[in-house]
């Protein structure tokens, strides 16, 4: 749904909107090249976020590097992919102020993250700040589901065993070929955090429910020995990308 427009999304007018059970959109945020929506889930009084990818994959994917950055100042180790955290910053006090309009209008502090693509990578940075009690104005939050499709590596080895060590209730899906979630290169010292599911056939009629201790899971999707952008926008055999709003 975040791919879609903003009348698209406030409006009900799209393929996914009926789809989803008490289920109540509530604020869409845009600009030119970044988007995401809140909303709140009844059947589990949760507030959600849904953060969009590129809609250009192909440019993303050319302009991508491995540059790192530390952020943390309490562990000067951990280390994030440099223009994630620039897009996560650039987003991350009007997510926080949405969720909080939505958090206060239905008296809950649950909060459920998704995202695709980068937008995965920006709901993975603010599930490690709300789990670290870092993310001002939820420091009395709790990630109650984070997941992820088609998430590129974030962040090095030490980020992800942080991540695990936090126990965030992550799952990161991963469709058949999907190039993104094998970039930045693993040989570069990224590391993808657990729990990797692994859709194992090109029509998601099959999955693989991977290893719950390390992301980077030889038997599941880094077994494949090529990978495409093809793959990237269809997840559960859904087209979530803007063609399939």
């Amino acid at each position: 749904m975040s791919y879609c427009s903003t009348d698209q999304i406030e409006s009900g007018d799209n393929n996914h909107y009926q789809s989803i059970n008490d289920f109540e959109v509530g604020q869409v945020w845009s600009n030119s090249s970044l988007q995401f929506v809140t909303g709140y889930d009844g059947t589990e009084n949760t507030v959600t976020l849904a953060v969009r990818g590129s809609e250009d994959i192909d440019n993303w994917l050319d302009n991508l590097d491995a540059i790192k950055t530390s952020p943390y100042d309490d562990d000067s180790s951990v280390e994030v992919h440099k223009g994630f955290w620039k897009e996560y910053t650039t987003l991350r006090d009007s997510m926080i102020s949405y969720i909080l309009t939505e958090a206060e209008k239905h008296s809950t502090s649950k909060l459920k993250l998704t995202g695709h693509s980068s937008g995965a990578a920006n709901v993975m940075l603010l599930a490690y700040d709300v789990a670290r009690g870092q993310a001002e104005g939820l420091e009395d939050f709790q990630v109650s589901d984070l997941y992820t499709f088609g998430e590129p590596r974030v962040g090095n080895t030490a980020f992800a065993d942080s991540v695990k060590s936090l126990a965030i209730p992550h799952t990161r899906v991963v469709h058949y070929r999907d190039i993104v979630p094998h970039v930045p290169p693993h040989l570069m010292g990224f590391h993808h955090s657990p729990q990797e599911i692994w859709y194992d056939t090109e029509d998601s009629s099959h999955y693989v429910e991977c290893s719950e201790t390390d992301g980077e899971d030889d038997s599941c999707s880094k077994s494949e020995w090529y990978f495409t952008a093809s793959d990237h926008c269809t997840y559960i055999d859904l087209a979530i990308c803007s063609a399939g709003c």
